[in-house]
């Protein structure tokens, strides 16, 4: 397995009281994890949605409700990529993708909010910067919901936490231990029980590491007891434990639940300088209300409430409504849909029903009748198919078997037959320039690829990608608006991806040798130098000077724009500024043309 472009939890890099990790096998390149999650409204959609649905069923009135919510992760990657050119740090910023996670709501019972969102609630990650949720609930838990959004929801918050995977810390050592006697020592700690706090866990791997039994000794030569821990704790969480966040009651915070079946007795032997991929969780604060915390309580209502009438069904009818949370705009797919099924039960029922829900990129849900004997609970099967063109043929991969019983079917990204890997732009970049992205591989020993364009009206896309395309990586080209050049993303791992100014070449930190040539009876000089974009900026303009016995000097900068990464300078403030060049080749000067500006 490839662990290309995954953070190496080994190399933390300190941004401005921020931690990046190195890409792994990617020198140079680091990952910044999200800062906070928010509310976020897509071309003026209400982040946050009620869905109402009621159906006469002739002996009573069926009532529920799809709660949904759409985040934004905010990764605050500007004013990281300025402060690590602050601090000499030469290194290229890119968001962190994360795997999905969960969400708590704060202040439930105050708000008198359903009892079903105090739970931990499920969130997917839609694209590398946006994760859905969506919660059930029932007559009285829509009752209570209405209310509370009638009332107002200003005190309600959350916390997040988001899974994510990444190569283990390493260090020069090798375990052998007994997984049985592991656990047993976890249990002690922990109570009695399989789940312990994972920092209550990392404390005693640094105070006494010698009592976990895994043959560990008190000290470990010239390794760091930190560095040690994480190793360690990488390694139980990769093989034998879940993250999962903190229990409502306690610290925000997180746990790990141990799989006792996985930790039989018997002898087990870790080289800690391997390579592993391992999970860590990621809390950080949400804001659940987003740009909807500044309405009015009944406009709140109105922006976040729908509505929908299923028709009347006889006795034995059951509804089942069907949602996507998939992207919106899916390339290389041409349709999607979820087939249900329902054996037949006999005697009630001697036949099969079937019905199929087309996935189209609307967040409004389907509903499916089912025709059930009259006293029959639901329970059926479903299966996703997407039709793809390969070689100019249609081809439908089919998803997993699944099975379920609830009234509502939330389909995601996982329950395909392929991968999608969502692309998204930085929307202030798209205002200068047009992105043609690209996925690319062989499959079954031919090319294969699939192409979309990004631009100010459509800043994401996502690649459909069947599971059976071998070496897959994403490339894209950036063309400017005003005049039309080109730059170019290097390739990159077939993975979620959000492009920027940064992505492309000719953006970043840029460095310039100076030369000055002291050609005349002038003990020193001075220029005044900047980016070329910033020569009215007072902050991003530079005097350097120049002497006899300092003739030479570096600037560097920050690009902020593939297309504007060169340079501008003059003698002096009264001067004109030179043509924009560009910094692969040294800036030469010479101190008598200093004496000639300054005299016109």
């Amino acid at each position: 397995m490839s662990f290309a472009a995954r953070p190496d939890w080994r190399s933390p890099l300190p941004i401005a009281q921020r931690r990046a990790y190195a890409a792994f096998d990617q020198p140079g390149r680091f990952l910044l994890p999200p800062q906070a999650l928010a509310a976020y409204s897509v071309d003026g959609e209400s982040p946050l949605r009620l869905d109402i649905v009621q159906q006469d069923r002739g002996n009573a009135l069926a009532r529920y409700s799809i709660l949904s919510l759409a985040f934004a992760a905010d990764f605050g990657l500007s004013e990281a990529r300025q402060a690590a050119f602050d601090l000499g740090q030469r290194v290229q910023l890119a968001p962190l993708a994360v795997e999905g996670g969960w969400l708590r709501l704060n202040a439930v019972q105050a708000l008198d909010l359903p009892p079903a969102l105090g739970e931990l609630l499920s969130l997917d990650a839609a694209s590398l910067g946006a994760m859905n949720l969506a919660v059930r609930l029932d007559s009285a838990g829509t009752d209570l919901f209405v209310a509370a959004l009638q009332r107002g929801l200003l005190a309600v918050g959350a916390s997040a936490w988001l899974r994510v995977r990444g190569v283990a810390e390493r260090v020069p050592l090798t375990l052998t231990f007994d997984p049985a006697a592991l656990l047993a020592a976890v249990r002690a700690l922990a109570g009695g029980g399989n789940e312990i706090d994972a920092a209550l866990l990392r404390q005693r791997l640094l105070d006494a590491p010698h009592l976990l039994g895994l043959g560990l000794p008190e000290r470990s030569a010239d390794i760091a007891k930190e560095t040690l821990a994480d190793a360690v704790l990488d390694r139980i969480a990769a093989r034998f434990a879940t993250p999962k966040p903190s229990p409502a009651d306690a610290p925000v915070g997180a746990t790990l639940a141990f799989d006792a079946a996985a930790m039989s007795s018997g002898r087990v032997q870790w080289n800690l300088a391997d390579a592993l991929l391992a999970p860590r969780l990621l809390i950080l604060e949400a804001d659940p209300l987003g740009p909807l915390r500044t309405l009015p309580a009944g406009e709140l209502h109105d922006r976040v409430v729908r509505r929908f009438d299923a028709r009347a069904l006889a006795s034995g009818w059951r509804s089942l409504s069907v949602r996507a949370n998939l992207p919106s705009r899916r390339v290389g797919v041409v349709s999607a849909q979820v087939d249900v099924q329902v054996p037949a039960k006999p005697p009630a029922r001697m036949f099969t029903v079937k019905a199929t829900a087309p996935l189209t990129a609307t967040d409004r849900p389907t509903t499916l009748d089912l025709r059930l004997s009259p006293t029959e609970t639901l329970a059926y099967q479903w299966q996703t198919s997407a039709v793809l063109l390969s070689d100019g043929r249609a081809e439908t991969l089919k998803g997993p078997l699944r099975s379920g019983e609830r009234e509502h079917l939330l389909v995601g990204v996982d329950d395909f037959g392929l991968r999608w890997l969502p692309v998204e732009a930085e929307p202030a970049f798209l205002q200068q320039a047009d992105i043609d992205a690209e996925c690319f591989g062989t499959r079954k020993g031919k090319p294969w690829s699939a192409r979309g364009t990004l631009d100010a009206a459509r800043p994401e896309l996502a690649f459909a990608v069947p599971f059976d395309v071998d070496d897959a990586a994403i490339r894209a080209v950036a063309r400017a608006k005003s005049d039309g050049a080109q730059r170019a993303m290097a390739p990159q791992p077939a993975d979620s991806l959000r492009l920027d100014a940064f992505s492309f070449d000719g953006s970043g930190s840029r460095e310039l040798a100076l030369e000055c040539e002291f050609d005349d009876d002038a003990r020193q000089c001075a220029i005044e130098i900047a980016p070329e974009d910033g020569i009215d900026d007072p902050q991003r303009r530079k005097r350097l000077s120049f002497t006899r016995a300092r003739p030479r000097q570096d600037w560097g900068w920050l690009a902020l724009s593939p297309f504007r990464g060169g340079y501008r300078w003059r003698w002096n403030a009264q001067a004109t500024w030179s043509p924009v060049l560009q910094p692969d080749a040294p800036l030469r000067l010479r101190s008598s043309e200093a004496a000639l500006a300054t005299t016109n």
